[in-house]
């Protein structure tokens, strides 16, 4: 399943070109990516403060 960009999704919303069940499967979509992204960011953070400092 292919997902449209938030702003395309908000602007197909306000038009009534979504059935709730859609726009849900396309946040949810949307929840999924941020979700992977964040696990990410954490992951770097994480290994980011086990780093032995460096001189500067």
């Amino acid at each position: 399943m292919s997902s449209y960009d938030l702003k395309q999704l908000v602007t197909m919303w306000q038009r009534e070109k979504l059935t709730p069940e859609q726009a849900i499967g396309q946040v949810l979509l949307h929840l999924e990516v941020l979700a992977a992204r964040l696990g990410e960011l954490e992951k770097r953070v994480e290994t980011h403060r086990r780093a032995p400092d460096k001189p500067e």
